[in-house]
């Protein structure tokens, strides 16, 4: 992946933080963030049985009123994605907290990211590359794939991050009315 003496991410937005001091603030891992965000938004989410149900929800709300040009019913899946991901194989209880922050770049793309509590993701490019075979499930990080995501992941201090880059809709491939400007 890199080479040891490599930084895996950086940190940003800058130390004003609306994350707060206390809290880490959203990465960008190198290859997937190409740019500093416009709007950034985070919540902890409890790793109950409602929190994939909660990270899609806490999705649509969020893209829904930062009005972005991507896919809220696609984005919200990916979410939900991530976040069992995180959950199933962090092996946290359902009391813990989950993190996951919402990122839109300037070139109007979204970054969705979780952070759970174990550093390793073993066999990382084997399980992006997974694909069912026929009469498989989906399942797993492969729907986020086929929803159009970029995947990466990097070790933190306090586990791991877990990142979805999804790309802005192609208006050009929407038939929208011309709408003139009136004196």
């Amino acid at each position: 992946m890199t080479s040891s003496d490599e930084p895996l991410f950086r940190l940003f937005p800058k130390p004003h933080s609306v994350l707060g001091s206390h809290r880490q603030g959203a990465v960008g891992i190198p290859g997937l963030i190409r740019d500093e965000p416009t709007w950034t938004r985070h919540a902890q989410i409890r790793a109950n049985r409602h929190v994939v149900a909660n990270a899609r929800s806490y999705t649509r709300m969020y893209l829904t009123l930062a009005n972005t040009c991507v896919d809220i019913e696609d984005a919200a899946r990916i979410g939900g994605v991530l976040m069992a991901n995180a959950v199933a194989h962090s092996r946290v209880p359902e009391y813990a907290q989950i993190s996951m922050q919402w990122m839109l770049l300037p070139t109007g793309e979204l970054v969705i990211q979780v952070q759970d509590f174990r550093r390793d993701f073993p066999d990382f490019s084997d399980v992006v590359t997974w694909k069912p075979v026929e009469g498989e499930k989906p399942r797993g990080l492969w729907i986020a794939r086929e929803l159009g995501a970029e995947l990466a992941f990097a070790p933190t201090e306090a586990g791991k991050i877990v990142q979805a880059l999804i790309k802005p809709l192609n208006a050009t491939g929407f038939n929208f009315p011309v709408v003139r400007q009136t004196p």
